[in-house]
């Protein structure tokens, strides 16, 4: 006995037990099913990180799928449909492994209390003759556990099913074959384990409660089974929902329908016959449909709203020009009515506002009053302050409780110290031959820009031709062998560009340095092949049938020397193509298409050039629409009331039922495509087109949504048309006396308005402004017409029930910090321009009438400037009716002279004199002539064409005025003047002097260098203030002191002024708001 126990031994392992944590997943539904679809959810565990190996224990998923008995209540009770919660029934790990280890540890124990009883000898003759009889490890060997479910079943809903499925081992999702993200940069679309399909197999219709658990992790979703389909369109107050069988789409009645905000039901009803329900309600941002057709089936569907058409006032806020520098005065207009809707509009309510100006910083810089009148509207003026920062300017127009906006700009524009030109070598480049030209850089005097470097970008955007109007794709860079390049002797730069493989635009940003402070950067535009239309092709409808021969019609739209002599039509399904020639001085041909599809047709000419392109669409049988797209094709673009809108429908498959609606603010008219409404007609043309006709009225102005919906096999498409109706506008036409005037000319300007043909009174704000100044900055105010006729957007969003998910997450996820902003650097905007007059709006007519028969007149004198000038008109009638109109006009001269040096100079200096001359001749002959303290010098000169920099001889060392004049054949052409001052180098110093004045002369006794003489009044004690107050005023600039002293006089000055809404009034209140400025 005792040698037994001795051998034997009494340790038995522990059970190292530890209940299986499981992790973190994602539960999904990611869409609904029919009953003979097998329904599965999807589940998203963490494959590629150690939070599989605290999962993978556990052996899989536990899968339990429950039937809701009532889904409509269940869904009522539900805050968030998208994440359901069912409070869970947990058991945690239960007494099954407590027991195997007790069992084990416990059969383990009796076997050593038996083994004490025997020898070690005598237990191994016995194992010996019996071998059976041997434990081996069996005593030691770990207890095997069981992974229980650690939840229990819902004892509130039905169990359909239950079971644990392979998470890992089982096939993870998958892109569908041959799917491929070309440059993707991380393998994101690959399989990973872990991401997974359930499947629950095929289950009757109604709503099912899905619950996955591993180890004490748990979500739940639901599962939506129909047969039926809800496809809804939502608008401000109203919600159409539109039932259809899920597989061909048939119209489905009797489904009862609750619209919900989530919080409680706001209204219900049944489908009728036709498979559609209109239900009343305000529309909230977003709301849902809660369904269960007549077989039991369940389905959900989320719409959102937002308004995106809004009727109340408009006012149209807009200045004389987009663009003014620090110390311009800006002139505003305002006009508006109240609309009611898109057509029908009232004068707004005469009342006081207040217009707020607001710098690029955001800082308030000025507030003007304003009276709105119900007729004229209403007018302002202000003046930007010296030291206006350049930026995007807001004005804010405070109106009854309402805050209207517009912009404007504010530039600096610096002079180029030299100019880049860019000269081609062909006037037009073809696709596949490359671009070939130089650059030219030269001084204002002609002189060449020697050994500059010159850095080039370049980047394409490709053309297409919509009707006759180019688009442009996205700009791309395009790689250059020689970006950086330095210019030789003669200013010349050599240009090679590498070809384009398709119609495109070049845009060459080309940036020159030749060592002064900053750059001198400018963008040319290259077209290759395409370039803007030169004739109009148009036809009688957008589309026709296979085998009908169609007649295109071809018009020059200017003056042009390219002719086309040839036409070319390519099929876009299987880019077949062909070409014809046409007749010569002919304006139409003739095509016949044969088979239906989509065309493009161009215009060329002798060279292969594109001069004019048109879209076509041809219906006929096997004509077809892309996978899950309907194609909509109008026979116009533009409809007048009273006219019919024919549309070609075409579906991607054959198609028996859809919903056809026309919808603006709501869902106005709809229709099925079996049984057509009476507002339409319809046409069946082959097995996937339709023809639809509309009638247009009135109420379609200025225009309105044609929209077709249907489903087919778990898929559903809708596509929208618009048809436009022409809305009547003021035609406002600018007729000046004369096309060219010479600065300083009076300008007759005559405007007529009129409505479709027939003179009518009408309110008009005329600007005249250099044109220039668009080139700088286009017009930020829009079109009139647009602005209060604008083509209204569609009011009414479209959803379906396919596309609900509901999900559920284990843990929330943590935020994901916003991303920075990305901010740009502003440009210097540089102009070079013949001026001797900073004028940049030459006349401002905020407020004329036009009479009984649509006349008005006014003129104005033509600034000292040679550019051309923008009259741009807008009005509005008593009606509500408005129009713009454009007209343009030159101030020019052959030869006009600009000063090219300063005015003042100090004692000592030897000013280089010199002028510009800019002659619109070439190798004409003139003669200079130049006038200074009684001298006389003429100039025998050979103009080139452009700016000629001629230098002076005079010798000038003393203050004067000098004077020029340009003679040509015997007749002057131009004369300017200037007065030049030469000033001592000594500081100035301020001196006061008391004289008191007696009978006849009285000597001052100024000392010998003065300047700037002033005689002031100090009889009584009110004229010695003043006198005092100017002081104040000439104090240092840009100080403390100065900026505060300044406010005094001011002040005083405004309070004497009788009008303190006058122009002079508001200058003064602007140079105090911005001393004020200065101050903080």
């Amino acid at each position: 006995m005792g040698t037994g126990l001795a051998n034997a031994d009494d340790s038995l392992p522990s059970s190292n037990y530890a209940p299986p944590a499981g992790g973190t997943f994602f539960l999904l539904a990611d869409s609904s099913f029919s009953s003979s679809e097998e329904a599965k959810v999807r589940l998203e565990a963490p494959g590629r990180d150690y939070r599989r190996y605290q999962m993978e224990e556990y052996g899989g998923v536990d899968v339990r799928l429950y039937r809701i008995p009532d889904p409509m209540a269940f869904l009522r009770q539900q805050k968030n449909l998208h994440r359901i919660v069912v409070q869970p029934q947990y058991l945690g790990d239960g007494l099954n492994n407590t027991l195997t280890w007790l069992w084990d540890n416990w059969y383990g124990k009796s076997r050593r209390v038996m083994q004490r009883t025997f020898s070690s000898q005598s237990r191994q003759n016995v194992t010996q003759a019996l071998p059976e009889l041997h434990l081996g490890n069996a005593i030691i060997k770990p207890s095997r556990y069981v992974q229980n479910n650690q939840f229990s079943p819902l004892k509130k809903y039905p169990l359909v099913e239950q079971f644990r499925y392979p998470l890992w081992q089982a096939k993870p999702v998958e892109p569908q074959q041959g799917v491929k993200l070309e440059g993707a940069s991380s393998n994101f679309i690959s399989p990973q384990p872990g991401n997974i399909y359930i499947p629950l197999g095929q289950q009757e219709p109604g709503l099912y409660l899905v619950e996955a658990m591993v180890g004490g992790y748990r979500a739940t979703t639901v599962v939506f089974v129909s047969d039926t389909v809800a496809l809804s369109k939502v608008s401000g107050n109203e919600l159409l929902v539109w039932t259809a069988g899920k597989k061909q789409g048939e119209a489905k009645p009797g489904s009862e329908i609750l619209w919900t905000d989530g919080l409680g039901v706001m209204t219900r009803g049944v489908t009728d016959d036709s498979g559609t329900l209109q239900l009343q309600h305000i529309s909230p941002e977003r709301s849902y449909i809660l369904g269960k057709d007549a077989e039991g089936g369940v389905f959900v569907s989320e719409n959102f709203f937002y308004e995106s058409e809004i009727y109340n006032t408009r006012l149209y806020i807009f200045t004389d020009r987009p663009l003014y520098r620090a110390g311009d005065r800006v002139d505003v207009k305002v006009m508006g009515r109240e609309f009611h809707d898109p057509l029908h509009s009232s004068p707004i309510v005469s009342a006081p506002a207040k217009l707020s100006v607001l710098d690029a910083n955001g800082s308030l810089l000025q507030t003007v009053n304003v009276t709105l009148d119900a007729r004229n509207g209403g007018q302002g003026s202000f003046r930007l302050p010296e030291n206006a920062v350049a930026g995007g300017y807001e004005l804010r127009l405070a109106y009854r409780n309402q805050v209207y906006s517009s912009s404007f700009r504010v530039a600096n524009y610096i002079k180029p110290h030299f100019e880049i030109g860019l000269a081609l070598d062909k006037k037009e480049f073809k696709t596949g031959e490359a671009v070939s030209g130089k650059l030219q850089l030269l001084y204002p005097d002609g002189e060449p820009v020697k050994n500059a470097r010159v850095q080039l970008s370049l980047r394409a955007q490709q053309l297409s031709m919509v009707g006759n109007d180019l688009r442009y794709a996205g700009r791309f860079p395009v790689s250059l062998e020689g970006s950086e390049t330095v210019s030789d002797a003669s200013g010349h730069v050599a240009l090679n560009l590498p070809a384009a493989d398709k119609p495109s635009r070049y845009l060459l940003t080309v940036s020159a340095s030749d060592g002064a402070a900053y750059r001198v950067t400018t963008t040319k535009e290259i077209l290759i092949e395409r370039g803007l239309a030169h004739y109009s092709l148009s036809t009688a409808a957008q589309y026709s049938n296979s085998g009908e021969s169609v007649v295109f019609r071809y018009a020059a739209l200017e003056s042009s020397k390219q002719v086309p002599v040839t036409y070319e039509w390519l099929r876009l399904e299987d880019r077949t193509s062909h070409s014809g020639e046409l007749p010569s001085g002919g304006k139409s041909f003739t095509v016949n298409f044969a088979k239906p599809g989509n065309y493009n047709l161009t215009l060329r000419d002798k060279d292969g050039l594109i001069l004019a392109g048109l879209s076509y669409a041809v219906s006929g049988k096997g004509s077809t629409a892309h996978t899950g797209t309907v194609d909509i094709v109008a026979d116009k673009t533009l409809y007048q009331p009273g006219e019919t809108a024919k549309m070609l429908i075409t579906f991607p498959e054959p198609i028996d039922e859809a919903l056809l609606t026309l919808e603006r603010d709501r869902v106005e008219q709809q229709s099925l495509l079996s049984h057509p409404a009476n507002w339409l007609t319809l046409q069946r043309l082959n097995d996937t087109q339709y023809e639809a006709r509309v009638p247009v009225s009135n109420s379609f102005a200025p225009n309105i949504t044609f929209s077709v919906l249907y489903t087919r096999n778990g898929q559903y498409s809708f596509q929208n048309a618009g048809i436009k109706v022409a809305v009547p506008q003021l035609d406002i036409r600018v007729k000046t006396d004369k096309t060219h005037y010479q600065p300083g000319e009076l300008v007759n300007v005559e405007l007529t308005s009129s409505l479709k043909g027939k003179p009518v009174s009408a309110q008009l704000t005329v600007g005249v402004v250099d044109e220039m100044i668009y080139a700088l900055q286009p017009e930020i105010a829009p079109n009139i017409g647009k602005f209060f006729y604008p083509l209204g957007r569609n009011n009414v969003r479209t959803s379906s029930s396919l596309s609900f998910i509901s999900y559920d997450q284990a843990l929330s996820s943590e935020p994901v910090a916003p991303g920075a902003t990305n901010r740009s650097e502003r440009r210097v905007k540089m102009l070079e321009r013949p001026r001797r007059e900073e004028v940049d709006t030459a006349a401002w007519m905020p407020s004329l009438t036009t009479d009984k028969q649509g006349k008005a007149y006014f003129t104005f004198l033509m600034p000292d400037s040679l550019t051309r000038w923008r009259i741009t008109a807008r009005g509005m009638n008593g009606d509500g009716l408005v129009g713009q109109g454009r007209a343009y006009l030159r101030s020019e001269k052959n030869l006009y002279m600009k000063w090219s040096m300063p005015t003042v100079y100090r004692v000592g200096d030897k000013p280089a004199a010199g002028l510009f001359i800019f002659s619109q001749q070439d190798n004409e002959p003139v003669a200079l002539v130049t006038k200074f303290a009684g001298a006389e010098m003429r100039q025998t000169l050979t103009l080139h064409k452009g700016a000629n920099y001629i230098s002076l001889a005079q010798n000038i060392q003393q203050s004067g005025l000098l004077s020029a004049e340009l003679q040509q054949n015997g007749q002057v052409q131009d004369s300017i003047s200037t007065k030049l001052s030469f000033v001592d180098n000594s500081w100035p110093v301020e001196q006061q002097k008391n004289v008191m004045l007696g009978g006849g002369e009285n000597a001052l006794m100024l000392p010998e260098q003065a300047s700037n003489i002033r005689l002031q009044s100090s009889e009584t004690p009110q004229e010695i203030f003043r006198n005092n107050l100017d002081a104040l005023v000439d104090g240092p600039w840009g100080g403390v002191i100065n900026t505060g002293s300044r406010l005094i006089p001011l002040s005083l000055a405004w309070r004497s002024l009788a009008d303190h809404q006058s122009a002079a009034a508001n200058d003064i209140r602007q140079m105090i708001q911005d001393n004020r400025l200065r101050l903080m």
